[in-house]
């Protein structure tokens, strides 16, 4: 299994998170946020009306199949979001 870490500073341009795996090998994603600033999560075409995301208390786990490109834009400002990727 491969184990990946990373910080992304997010702006308001959709910026891919985690790429899907496979059918055969999901890719797991943890994401969690530094401050509560409000970041939105979704597909390539993300925008202010996807999912918020808003908790610097809580991580949020999500398994990516195949073409499950998983993107996330800032509501504003550059927000930090801490990723971290398993795969098989």
């Amino acid at each position: 299994m491969a184990v990946q870490s990373r910080t992304e500073t997010l702006s308001t341009t959709a910026e891919l998170i985690c790429a899907g795996g496979t059918v055969q090998d999901p890719v797991t994603c943890i994401l969690k946020t530094a401050s509560d600033d409000t970041i939105t999560i979704g597909g390539s075409d993300v925008a202010g009306t996807s999912f918020p995301f808003l908790s610097s208390d809580s991580p949020l786990v999500l398994v990516l199949g195949a073409g499950d490109d998983l993107y996330a834009v800032a509501s504003a400002g550059t927000p930090t979001l801490f990723v971290l990727e398993t795969r098989q």
